[in-house]
C-alpha cells in the first residue's frame, strides 16, 4: 500500500495498544497530528500515555489498527527512513556516563552519517546550533554523569533537534525541569513548531498545556478526547476530570484550584487589576466564596505608600500590608 502526502503528519485509525488484544490498555483510537502543530497528551499515571506514544511511531507494536506516518503505513519505512522522519525523547534518563554532552547530541546525526558516525562540517554546525538552542553549549565537554537530571534532559532534547525530523515525540520532557526552565523549553518547542514541524508530548502539567498546545489528547475513562484546549474547556471536561478529587477548574482564569475547607462568603471591593486578581486567588485558596454585599468584606486600597487591605467583620475593621497577614487573620478570626 502506498500513501500520498496529506495534511496529517500522523494519523492513527482504530488503534489498540497494550500487550495483548484481549487486554488492550486503550482501543478504537482515532487521532491525527497536523503539520506545524503542537499536541499535548494528558493522562494519569498508568493510563497508557507512554504506550500510545511508542505505538504510534513504531517503537512498540500495536495490538490492532494502523498508524500512518506522512500518509504511509509505518511498516513501509526502514529504520533509517523512520529516523529521518521522527525523533523521540524518552522519559527515562540516558545511562551512558562516559559520553560527553556533545557526543550524545552528535548521535542525533546517525540517521544521516550511518554507523561510522563521521560528522561533516555541516553536521558539526547543526550540533553546535542545537546545543546553543537548549542553552547547553557551555556543557558540551562535560560527561553525562556530571549533569543534573534537568541538564541531561536538555541534552536529550538537543539530540532530537539535531536529528532534523518533521515530527518530534517527547515523553514527559518537563519532568525534571523547574518552572522557569519548563516555560523556556515549551517556548523552544514552539519555535520548532513555528518552523513547520510537529510535536507530540506527554505531560502532567495541564495548566502549561492549556496555554501552549494547539491541541490536547486527554485520556479519560479509557477513551481519548481530542480537541483544542478551549473546545475541551467548553465541553466541561476539565471540571469533570477533577470532580472526585476536590480540585476545582476556574473557567474564568483557566486555572486549577485546591481550595481550603469552605469558610463561607466574603465580599471583595477596590482595585480590580493585578492586586484584585491575586487577592481573589488568595481568598478562593483559603476556601471563601466571593459574593457581593456580605457582612465580611475585604477592600483593596492603593495609596502612595503602597497596597493595603482592610477587612471588616464582626470584630471591627483591621488593616494589613500583605496578603499573607490578611490570610492569617481570616483563617484564625
Amino acid at each position: 500500500m502506498t500513501g500520498t502526502r496529506t495534511d496529517h503528519i500522523v494519523s492513527v485509525r482504530d488503534l489498540a495498544i497494550g500487550h495483548q488484544r484481549e487486554q488492550a490498555i486503550l482501543s478504537r483510537i482515532n487521532l491525527t497530528v497536523d503539520r506545524g502543530e503542537m499536541v499535548a497528551l494528558i493522562g494519569r499515571n498508568g493510563s497508557g500515555k507512554t504506550t500510545l506514544l511508542k505505538s504510534m511511531i513504531g517503537l512498540l507494536a500495536p495490538v490492532g489498527g494502523i498508524c500512518l506516518l506522512d500518509g504511509r503505513p509505518l511498516e513501509e519505512f526502514s529504520l533509517p527512513q523512520r529516523a529521518r522522519q521522527v525523533s523521540f525523547v524518552s522519559s527515562q534518563l540516558v545511562q551512558l556516563p562516559s559520553l560527553t554532552v556533545e557526543e550524545l547530541v552528535s548521535l542525533g546525526r546517525m540517521p544521516y552519517t550511518g554507523w561510522t558516525g563521521r560528522l561533516s562540517a555541516q553536521d558539526r554546525m547543526l550540533v553546535s546550533r542545537a546545543l546553543a538552542e537548549v542553552q547547553m553549549e557551555a556543557f558540551s565537554a562535560r560527561k553525562l554523569d556530571c549533569l543534573s537530571d534537568g541538564e541531561r534532559q536538555r541534552a536529550l532534547i538537543a539530540r532530537a533537534f539535531v536529528q532534523d525530523t518533521s515530527l518530534m515525540v517527547l515523553d514527559e520532557p518537563t519532568a525534571f525541569l523547574d518552572i522557569p526552565n519548563t516555560f523556556d523549553l515549551i517556548r523552544l518547542l514552539r519555535r520548532f513548531v513555528e518552523a513547520g514541524r510537529s510535536i507530540v508530548y506527554s505531560t502532567h502539567d495541564l495548566e502549561t498545556a492549556l496555554q501552549c498546545a494547539d491541541k490536547l489528547w486527554v485520556i479519560h475513562n479509557r477513551e481519548i478526547l481530542e480537541g483544542a484546549p478551549e473546545d475541551l474547556g467548553l465541553s466541561g471536561l476539565f471540571s469533570e476530570l477533577f470532580s472526585s478529587s476536590g480540585v476545582l477548574y476556574n473557567t474564568d482564569t483557566g486555572r486549577f484550584l485546591v481550595p481550603g475547607r469552605p469558610r463561607g462568603k466574603i465580599s471583595l471591593e477596590g482595585d480590580r487589576g493585578e492586586p484584585g486578581k491575586w487577592t481573589r486567588s488568595a481568598l478562593e485558596r483559603l476556601g471563601f466564596q466571593i459574593s457581593e454585599k456580605q457582612a465580611l468584606k475585604v477592600r483593596i486600597e492603593s495609596t502612595a505608600d503602597g497596597l493595603f487591605w482592610t477587612c471588616t467583620g464582626r470584630n471591627g475593621t483591621m488593616r494589613f500590608d500583605t496578603l499573607h497577614s490578611l490570610a492569617r487573620f481570616l483563617i484564625h478570626d
